[in-house]
């Protein structure tokens, strides 16, 4: 026995809707012989007579009406799938995982997700703060879209690595303190300075201190802690200075400390990490666009203490 055909299943669905070949042949832009073609053939397959020839309108048979129950609940499921592909197209649609470090999810990316939440309405998302290492093994596992880091642990080859921003640390201090008076901070102005630290595990605490050294500046070393949130929440409670990465500095900005630019330069990187044997998803890149695009203006809006790229 020959299968049924879309067009053939197409045909007798104008059929039941129009009463007639000829209305049928309006519906799908055809003829009426190739209605009548088409019919003759669907009636040939499914071997069941459908209609009864009365005058010129034809008269579903009860078989009929129970096939066309099928024929009209495969065609909103096929309806359905059409709009969610549309929907899909136009981001309306979906989900995103999205996880990042400490650094960028004080205020940064959780703004981010709300705009790109506000532009594309019905996508459901998922957001975690992790350190770089859970969040790269996150992304690695596939659990996660997009993440943010600030760097990559090792070498992963399940990972994709794009640079979002190659900024530079800022010095913080109390909103009181004599280094109000300066535009740019040296190692000199913080000599014999209370100085809150990163933790001694993390690189970017020998970076620092090399500086320092280098410079033969001493400071104070009163306490260390290991986010640049937990540097900067010291910082606000007047416990001495600091060097931290500038998304976090923003943020405690609107809190009461300032901040300025330090020199010599330290660098302080954000990098996107992506599953390496997926292809990102439209959402993922609309997601990216949406985070340089803030970045842009960040840049802008902080008189340079946001870098995007090393100066």
């Amino acid at each position: 026995m020959a299968n049924l055909t879309y067009r053939q299943i197409e045909a007798f669905r104008a059929v039941m809707i129009s009463g007639t070949t000829s209305g049928a042949a309006d519906i799908l832009c055809v003829s009426q012989p190739a209605v009548s073609r088409l019919l003759s053939d669907f009636e040939d397959t499914v071997g069941v007579p459908m209609f009864e020839r009365q005058k010129k309108r034809l008269v579903p048979t009860p078989e009929a009406h129970m096939f066309y129950a099928e024929v009209e609940r495969a065609f909103i499921s096929l309806e359905k799938l059409k709009r969610a592909a549309d929907e899909l197209r136009e981001l309306h649609r979906g989900s995103l995982r999205i996880a990042s470090m400490p650094a960028a999810s004080l205020e940064f990316v959780p703004f981010a997700v709300k705009r790109f939440s506000e532009d594309n309405p019905g996508v459901s998302l998922s957001f975690q703060i992790r350190s770089t290492q859970q969040v790269a093994d996150l992304v690695a596992s596939q659990q996660f879209d997009v993440g943010i880091v600030s760097a990559v642990p090792h070498m992963d080859m399940s990972i994709q690595v794009e640079p979002l921003a190659d900024s530079r640390l800022v010095c913080v201090f109390p909103q009181d303190h004599p280094l109000s008076e300066k535009d740019l901070i040296r190692p000199e102005d913080l000599e014999g300075e209370f100085f809150i630290s990163m933790g001694t595990d993390q690189s970017l605490r020998h970076k620092i201190d090399s500086v320092f050294d280098s410079a033969g500046v001493n400071r104070k070393l009163l306490v260390d802690t290991q986010l640049s949130s937990g540097a900067c929440a010291f910082v606000q409670a007047g416990m001495g200075v600091s060097l931290v990465d500038p998304l976090t500095a923003l943020h405690y900005q609107k809190l009461g400390i300032q901040v300025r630019r330090f020199e010599p330069r330290i660098g302080y990187r954000y990098n996107l990490i992506y599953p390496a044997h997926r292809t990102q998803s439209g959402l993922a890149k609309a997601f990216v666009k949406r985070l340089k695009d803030d970045l842009k203006g960040l840049q802008e809006s902080s008189e340079g203490l946001v870098e995007l790229m090393g100066g």
